[in-house]
């Protein structure tokens, strides 16, 4: 099998064990409430049992309580977990948190539905497939949540070009994880549906700050001065076409569904 890019590997994942980088995952731009319409109504089949892999602080599994009977919510940054638990929902009896990775942490199948938002492209994709396959019911699927600025921002075209300069990720290259995935043999897709747009109203400090929630521009990792140095070019680049101290952006959700497979 084609090896997997290497900007995907566990070096570079491991970004998300870093303090300064949970500190302030929560400027992220939020999934929508039709998001979770859209997990909801995927899950057709008894157990109603849901496994969120990856989940980061939890933001889609806390969502989902009171909607499925129970939420296994893995992920392998304890520090990630820990801010979970401290958030609304997080010390919920049907949430169950696991820290580990995925592909070999003990689970508690079947599924009817197992998620993956913004997190799948940092798995090893030949174990952790294969592993939801096995773990799904007949008809349960693996469903793969995006959230993308839409319209882009005018100046998001100049801040790409900083990633070269700043990016703590040397290998980093654009994919399409859906591609990627059915050219292995290890994914069928077999639907997709976008939600509303949801607005998200940010300060220009909050959003430039939400770039060091990303793997890329961890803090921990950039260092101080060069990340004050990326902030300062960052802030120059929005200045230049939006003068206003908040303001809003447009952010589109969407869920790809389907089986994963074992090739």
């Amino acid at each position: 099998m084609k090896p997997k890019p290497k900007h995907l590997g566990p070096e570079y994942a491991a970004a998300f064990k870093d303090r300064s980088l949970v500190d302030v995952y929560h400027l992220r731009p939020p999934y929508s409430p039709e998001v979770l319409d859209i997990l909801v109504s995927l899950v057709t089949e008894k157990p109603r049992v849901v496994l969120d892999a990856g989940c980061g602080t939890g933001q889609v599994a806390r969502g989902l309580i009171g909607r499925v009977e129970r939420i296994d919510a893995v992920d392998c940054s304890e520090p990630m977990i820990a801010k979970g638990r401290s958030l609304p929902g997080g010390d919920h009896p049907a949430l169950h948190w696991i820290c580990g990775n995925v592909e070999e942490v003990p689970l508690h199948p079947p599924y009817a539905l197992v998620t993956a938002a913004s997190s799948l492209h940092w798995m090893d994709w030949e174990r952790a497939l294969p592993r939801f396959h096995d773990m799904l019911t007949p008809n349960g699927y693996l469903a793969i949540i995006q959230n993308q600025p839409e319209p882009s921002p005018p100046w998001q075209e100049e801040i790409k070009k900083l990633t070269p300069k700043y990016s703590t990720n040397p290998d980093y290259q654009r994919i399409d994880l859906i591609v990627e995935l059915e050219t292995r043999g290890l994914f069928q897709k077999l639907g997709e549906k976008e939600a509303p747009p949801l607005v998200f109203r940010q300060p220009l400090e909050a959003y430039i700050e939400s770039f060091h929630s990303t793997s890329l521009y961890s803090r921990d990792r950039m260092g101080s001065e060069r990340a004050s140095a990326f902030d300062r070019e960052v802030r120059e680049l929005v200045q230049r076409y939006c003068r206003e101290e908040v303001f809003d952006m447009r952010f589109l959700g969407k869920v790809v569904w389907g089986r994963p497979l074992r090739p």
